[in-house]
């Protein structure tokens, strides 16, 4: 009778062992699904988690413009831009299709980078520079907004957005340091 004890107690830890595998065994499945769900989302699925998930309000078509005013671009766009004061710049105002509907874009092109927006924040995904792979990063912020990092080597691209547009900081070779010490000194237009 002894013996039929030491079995039995043989016998609970094997099945533990074995209830123990199978549940690691499944939870490593779902991580796995989950993390190849990740992988698999589309970048304009990831620049949702930046603030563009709602479709914004309808926009009119302004007029197509170039020139160096930060400032009268703004204006032409209606929403504030963040500018490098002090700095030269381009700038160009246009619109765009997006989903059916007028997106307006403005662009101010400074020496090594430039700042893109767009109107309304939905249509965020024009701003997209697919060649870049999206980070993972967190706590980053421009003027104040949650924003995504984007990069290849020393291209780099910052998206973040506000309830009135969606905005692309880029620059096509920068280090990180320096890329994100000139985020750090972007202003709104007044």
């Amino acid at each position: 009778m002894a013996e039929k004890r030491e079995n039995g107690k043989a016998k609970k830890p094997h099945r533990l062992a074995r209830f123990l595998g199978g549940l690691t065994l499944a939870l490593l499945v779902m991580a796995a699904v989950y993390l190849a769900a990740v992988l698999l989302q589309s970048p304009e699925e990831n620049l949702g988690a930046v603030g563009a998930e709602a479709p914004g309000p309808e926009v009119s078509r302004m007029q197509s413009a170039a020139m160096e005013d930060p400032q009268a671009l703004s204006r032409l766009f209606e929403a504030s831009l963040p500018v490098l004061p002090g700095y030269a710049c381009r700038g160009e105002a246009g619109n765009e299709s997006w989903d059916g509907k007028t997106a307006r874009i403005a662009t101010l092109a400074y020496e090594g980078f430039t700042v893109t927006a767009v109107q309304p924040a939905s249509a965020a995904p024009l701003l997209l520079r697919p060649d870049l792979e999206t980070s993972l990063q967190s706590g980053i912020t421009v003027l104040g907004l949650p924003a995504m990092l984007a990069e290849r080597e020393t291209q780099k691209c910052l998206y973040f957005s506000n309830e009135t547009a969606a905005y692309a900081l880029y620059a096509p070779n920068a280090e990180s340091e320096d890329f994100f010490a000139l985020a750090q000194r972007l202003q709104w237009t007044p």
